[in-house]
């Protein structure tokens, strides 16, 4: 039975995101005990990627790393240019990391606990996904849509938007990467994420796996 995964799961209910000690192997066992459907976030890419830190001339193009590169990112979301973006992110890191993984959570923090302004809710987007760009608002059915690398504001409000999410990166938590092995199983409809500045550390690496739930036996 499918045990890391539903704890995790189970525990990011109250915040938005759950640590725990896992390898990717026993992570994807439990995903497909649970069915849940791996994401690739880049077209024609593995669902299974490392990210790195790289500078701005070697990143892939619409990245945050092509605007930020090795310094510290915006908050976000991943998947944020698929139509369908994933509903859970699961970081790894083997090892240990200095740079701490930022977290911030539309349901906990400042003000707008249990919700969000009404810009945001209507500000609308250009999702550049290649051939395949569309318009769409920050927030879809409650859940939130947000990458400043690939979303373009088209009007006030979503201006207001950008505004909004890089000032709520001072109410972020850190996740330190302080012991092996540990997992960080984010809900990406639900929490932003950045990586802190990671110029000091450019050797560090962090596996990332995403995923569509299972939404019939959830």
């Amino acid at each position: 039975m499918a045990r890391i995964l539903e704890d995790l799961l189970k525990a990011s209910k109250a915040h938005g995101w759950a640590v725990g000690q896992a390898n990717l192997a026993q992570v994807r066992v439990d995903a497909t005990l649970l069915e849940w459907t791996e994401v690739p976030t880049r077209r024609g890419g593995p669902a299974l990627s490392t990210l790195r830190p790289v500078d701005q001339a070697a990143a892939e193009p619409n990245s945050l790393s092509a605007r930020y590169g090795k310094d510290a990112q915006p908050l976000h979301t991943d998947g944020a240019h698929l139509p369908n973006p994933p509903d859970i992110v699961v970081l790894a890191c083997e090892t240990t990391s200095t740079t701490p993984t930022r977290l911030w959570s539309r349901n906990r923090y400042g003000r707008f606990i249990g919700g969000l302004p009404e810009f945001v809710q209507h500000g609308v987007f250009l999702v550049t996904s290649g051939r395949d760009s569309f318009f769409a608002t920050a927030t879809e059915g409650g859940h939130l849509r947000y990458d400043p690398g690939c979303m373009i504001p088209c009007d006030a409000r979503a201006r207001q938007s950008v505004q909004f999410f890089g000032e709520r990166g001072s109410s972020a938590v850190e996740h330190q990467w302080s012991e092996p092995a540990q997992v960080l199983l984010i809900d990406n409809r639900r929490v932003l994420h950045a990586r802190a500045s990671a110029a000091h550390e450019p050797e560090r690496e962090i596996q990332r796996l995403s995923f569509h739930l299972n939404r019939e036996a959830s």
